[in-house]
């Protein structure tokens, strides 16, 4: 509401606020790319209004480009080995992460599977296998470079005073396919050791024992139960070979014996029918 003779104010245009966040420096854009046409099309806007992309990623075809790349963003997120798996990414080579970053793009791989985000470390393994980067750049692909794309390398990415405590253990090289990950803490604390694991699944053993042995034992009073009530059974007085044909007869009949009350059916009264 506003006063009489107040011009009233203006509505907010969210899409016109967010294009001058960008244009301030305020807003990143992260642009999903294949092709070398749409990567050089954004760097060229970049370019005309003054604003720095923050990262491309997937970027397929990147290495055609990758001085556009270095100059107008903060990188690339780029897959290890995948292409040729439909139109848009006839010409991605594995080459293209080591292309870009000798020349100059800060480079990181990314998983886009779930699966394969556990298996990140030999990810990085391939940049040396196509291109020969150094190992300790190609562990970067997947530590500090993409830290420093999102711009949290103040808090993760490497292993330093005052970052938060989130690492892995390896009994080698991790970087080779024959390590192994022994141990791995979050926010400082362990979560998983191969002690700890241990004792995990020989706790796990013990109830699943535990559990097992409860069920046979439970059977066991139930078969019990069973058995006993079939001495029961037997001992109990021999039901009369008059009374069981007469009842015999009347099921043939479709009548249900039990419901007949003593001296409905010509018996003499006290007599209990027997299914």
């Amino acid at each position: 509401a506003h006063q009489r003779g107040e011009a009233p104010e203006p509505r907010r245009d969210l899409e016109l606020e967010a294009l001058w966040e960008i244009l301030r420096g305020d807003r990143l854009i992260h642009c999903h790319s294949y092709r070398q046409d749409e990567i050089l099309t954004l760097c060229r806007v970049a370019e005309d209004y003054g604003f720095k992309i923050g990262t491309f990623q997937h970027i397929l075809e990147g290495y055609k480009v990758a001085e556009f790349v270095r100059d107008f963003s903060g990188g690339g997120s780029a897959f290890a080995d995948w292409w040729a798996y439909k139109v848009e990414v006839q010409d991605a080579i594995p080459y293209a992460g080591a292309i870009m970053h000798n020349v100059g793009v800060t480079v990181s791989f990314n998983s886009d599977d779930s699966e394969l985000a556990r298996r990140m470390n030999l990810e990085a393994a391939k940049a040396i296998k196509y291109g020969g980067i150094e190992p300790q750049e190609a562990l970067k692909f997947v530590t500090l470079n993409p830290a420093r794309q999102l711009r949290i390398e103040h808090r993760v990415g490497s292993l330093e005073v005052g970052k938060d405590a989130d690492f892995a253990i390896w009994n080698g090289n991790p970087l080779s396919t024959f390590t192994r990950c022994i141990g791995t803490w979050i926010d400082g604390r362990e979560f998983y050791s191969e002690a700890l694991d241990k004792a995990r699944r020989e706790r796990n053993r013990r109830e699943r024992e535990r559990l097992i042995t409860k069920a046979l034992e439970r059977d066991d009073e139930e078969e019990a139960d069973e058995e006993e009530a079939d001495e029961e059974e037997d001992a109990s007085e021999p039901a009369d070979p008059a009374l069981v044909f007469h009842n015999l007869m009347l099921r043939r009949m479709g009548i249900d014996a039990s419901q007949n009350l003593c001296g409905e059916c010509g018996l003499r009264a006290g007599v209990v029918h027997q299914q």
